[in-house]
């Protein structure tokens, strides 16, 4: 399945630095029609040609996604320091990382231009109301691997928390054959805000968090464990964790009904412990992203 700092070994492209204007033609001057998801206007489609990386019609380019950051101040310095971390995670990146393609910048707004992915967010396809069909056993596990890898390479560079708030569905995406990419792209120390996006949603936050408004790995661990409590079971963290902390109901009394017991069972009991572990009310009783990883390879290998 891969070591967690098995970092890609594809030839290496420049960041190419794009003009405001150009990213307004891209992306047809970030119409509404071009929004991605629910995100509001901040993340919207593009297309630019693929050898040239300059602006290109619907249909005939290749398609790209770009994130507007609005700051609260002028980038200046901050975007420098950015582009020193960016350099650093482009040339010992992974292959579970969403592909930086370029970035461009005003004084007060950072435009990121990345892979784009058809299949949209692992937030579309895991809750049972809402998913357009039940996602197997087999893709499931893959996905928690493929972010998990992700997840323990990052913490083997950074030594610390990835984000300025947490990791979530929504940061998850997913290819044509529903591989999963992390987007990460080291924003967390600069001055800036989503504007218009819909507020994190509290599933995904460690207690620690709450009530302290911090975070560390342990709290990546926690946020990760949510996301694999939801792929098993279908629900919404909060729906079902009150329950599960007050001996109520059991994980594996939840699990996802779609699965049909179509998963070997001692494997769905496995992953119910992993959940578990990792949603610890208590950091230092969670294990780290490179354990979670160990163990979610030992249940592939079975």
């Amino acid at each position: 399945m891969g070591n967690c700092l098995s970092a890609s070994k594809e030839q290496l492209d420049p960041i190419s630095v794009f003009t405001v204007a150009e990213l307004k033609k891209a992306t047809k001057d970030f119409r509404k029609e071009m929004v991605i998801g629910d995100s509001f206007g901040s993340h919207v489609r593009g297309y630019i040609n693929p050898k040239t990386l300059s602006p290109a019609k619907e249909g005939v380019g290749m398609a790209v996604a770009v994130k507007r950051c609005y700051m609260f101040k002028d980038l200046d310095q901050d975007l420098q320091d950015w582009l020193i971390d960016l350099e650093f995670l482009r040339r010992n990146s992974h292959p579970s990382l969403v592909k930086l393609i370029g970035y461009g910048s005003d004084r007060r707004t950072l435009f990121i231009v990345a892979e784009y992915f058809p299949n949209g967010s692992l937030e579309n396809h895991i809750y049972r109301e809402n998913r357009p069909k039940s996602l197997p056993w087999e893709t499931r596990l893959n996905i928690s691997i493929g972010v998990a890898q992700c997840l323990a390479f990052l913490h083997s560079w950074k030594k610390t928390s990835l984000s300025r708030r947490y990791i979530t569905a929504s940061k998850i995406l997913l290819d044509l054959e529903f591989n999963a990419r992390v987007s990460y792209f080291g924003l967390e120390n600069l001055p800036y805000c989503e504007e218009g996006t819909h507020v994190p949603s509290l599933d995904y936050a460690p207690p620690e968090y709450i009530l302290s408004g911090k975070l560390d790995m342990s709290g990546d661990v926690y946020s990760f464990g949510s996301i694999l409590l939801q792929m098993l079971t279908g629900l919404k963290t909060r729906r079902i964790l009150l329950e599960i902390r007050n001996d109520k109901e059991s994980i594996a009394e939840m699990i996802d009904p779609d699965l049909e017991n179509s998963y070997p069972i001692q494997e769905g009991i496995w992953m119910c412990e992993i959940i578990k572990q990792c949603l610890e009310e208590d950091p230092k009783n969670r294990p780290s992203m490179q354990q979670v990883l160990d163990n979610l390879n030992a249940i592939a290998r079975t």
